[in-house]
């Protein structure tokens, strides 16, 4: 059996860590933007871009884009296709963030696992 939903590419688009300060007592405040696009030239191809901000005042600001590069093939449900390759490129973006702030003087970013099917929900 074939799977409908194929992962061709996965890049990051935007990686940026300002240090602003030194370890504060700041609330980190995080939002995620996901942008769903089909290509106009070719309706099996997908993109799906997520955005990660931080800002944790007095402290630092983070931001991370990475964008998947799908193909669907079959009759599969949109809905479906498009919270699979959500979930697909979820653990990439989680694992950078980590990877950025687990530095001297950060406490790292550790994101817990997510509804995706919720966060899109929210997203619209």
């Amino acid at each position: 059996m074939e799977c409908a939903l194929q992962l061709e590419k996965l890049v990051f688009d935007e990686i940026q860590f300002i240090r602003i300060g030194m370890r504060s007592e700041n609330e980190l405040k995080m939002s995620m933007e996901v942008n769903i696009g089909m290509n106009k030239s070719d309706s099996q191809k997908r993109k799906v871009t997520i955005t990660f901000t931080g800002i944790k005042e007095e402290e630092y600001n983070i931001k991370i884009k990475i964008s998947g590069f799908f193909v669907v093939t079959g009759s599969e449900n949109e809905y479906l296709v498009e919270n699979n390759a959500v979930a697909i490129v979820l653990p990439y973006l989680r694992s950078q963030i980590t990877l950025l702030t687990a530095q001297p003087g950060v406490d790292p970013i550790v994101l817990p696992p997510m509804n995706v099917v919720e966060m899109l929900k929210e997203n619209e």
